[in-house]
């Protein structure tokens, strides 16, 4: 049975990188693109989780606790061998971006036994406007890679200087976005020939990262932007590959609000372009409603399934890039990016926190302004209510009190 959660994706940019009214963003990249056939030497279909043996989706069941212990757990491939400290480029034949090339990860052993997964964000591609602004829409490989380790691969999370980053010390995990489905799209043949495989990707990325990372004691599934709901949306195959083995999830600026402001037919209309579907938790019958909202439900949902794991939540209270995604909702026909009000967003966030506000395992760190992204930058250098964001990531990974932070 899938555990897995579906998610919606982002702005015109998204994860781009946006300066705010508090500190500068964080640098998400972006690029030129294109579309192209669909892929090929895949070996999972539409509900099929690549190298696991799940079948189609099974009706509704009522919600339970996950079972470390009877976690699939993957197929595994063979280890990838790097350098510790340096980033070394594992290509994956079979995981395909939206034109169709083949794409990878980048890997960067560190010196401690955990293990940091992050996810690329830089927008959502679901019609002619929105994939205008798409990253990496003509592919990522090796050369970008190399390209990203000089730059934005040394910043923020992945900032082995920095003492402020509670992460310095652990292996890295890079997982480039080249898919424009917030990495959960299952859809090999997409509107105007794209291909949508974000979910599948990272099944077969699991495949060797398992392997590879074998005695981690715990791991870390983290995102800016697009990548941050990708987090979300990959949570439970991520869960399911290391069974035991603790996984916490860090979603920077991946909002994901109530349907009177993320409106269902925005909702609707990625859920198709992307086939969405595979993606939802089975759990979770309030995740797909009628009219095609409902996608809010999975924070509670992922609270409430895994409550010894944490999430944490990280948004500017006034987004102006997440405005510009969830203004499609706002226009007459939900085909335009149309103004989301500031205050609409605010209100959406806390509406969102209340929704979870029941579970000591979800906070949030909301800071004022309309900056877009936190992690790519210097961990000390956002703080709210005297709480450094480095320091309060370091509390999500003890045992103690965690708290929300912010307006």
């Amino acid at each position: 049975m899938r555990r897995c959660t579906a998610w919606v994706g982002f702005g015109l940019i998204l994860a781009m990188g946006c300066d705010g009214s508090t500190t500068s963003a964080g640098d998400d990249g972006g690029g030129p693109s294109s579309i192209d056939p669909p892929p090929t030497g895949t070996d999972a279909g539409p509900g099929v989780l690549p190298g696991t043996d799940a079948g189609p989706m099974t009706p509704p069941v009522e919600p339970g606790t996950f079972d470390c212990a009877a976690a699939p757990g993957v197929t595994e491939g063979e280890p990838i061998t790097a350098t510790a400290g340096e980033w070394t480029w594992a290509g994956f034949e079979e995981a395909r971006c939206l034109d169709g090339s083949s794409t990878g990860i980048g890997v960067n052993p560190g010196t401690s036994d955990r293990l940091l997964i992050v996810l690329e964000g830089g927008g959502a591609c679901f019609d002619f406007i929105s994939c205008a602004g798409v990253a990496n829409r003509d592919g990522y490989g090796e050369s970008k890679l190399e390209r990203d380790a000089r730059s934005t691969l040394q910043r923020g999370i992945f900032d082995r200087e920095d003492e402020s980053n509670p992460f310095a010390d652990w292996s890295y995990v890079y997982v480039p976005y080249c898919t424009g489905d917030v990495h959960g799209g299952s859809n090999p043949t997409g509107p105007d020939d794209r291909v949508h495989v974000g979910y599948q990707n990272f099944g077969h990325f699991l495949t060797r990262i398992v392997p590879t990372f074998s005695e981690v004691s715990e791991v870390v599934l983290a995102g800016r932007s697009a990548g941050g709901l990708g987090t979300l949306v990959n949570y439970p195959q991520t869960a399911d590959a290391f069974g035991c083995t603790p996984v916490h999830a860090i979603d920077d600026a991946g909002g994901i609000l109530p349907d009177e402001y993320m409106r269902p037919c925005l909702q609707t209309r990625v859920r198709e372009a992307w086939n969405l579907a595979p993606a939802v938790p089975d759990e979770c019958s309030e995740c797909t409603g009628a009219d095609g909202g409902g996608l809010i439900h999975v924070l509670p949902h992922l609270a409430s399934y895994y409550p010894d794991r944490r999430f944490a939540y990280i948004s500017a209270m006034q987004d102006t890039v997440m405005r510009g995604f969830f203004g499609y909702g706002y226009s007459s026909g939900c085909d335009f990016p149309a103004d989301m009000p500031a205050d609409d967003y605010a209100a959406g966030l806390l509406d969102a926190r209340d929704l979870i506000s029941g579970y000591d395992n979800f906070r949030t760190y909301y800071v004022a302004g309309t900056q877009h992204t936190f992690t790519g930058q210097e961990l000390g250098r956002t703080e709210v209510d005297d709480v450094p964001l480095g320091d309060w990531l370091g509390g999500m990974l003890g045992d103690g009190a965690w708290d929300d932070v912010g307006p």
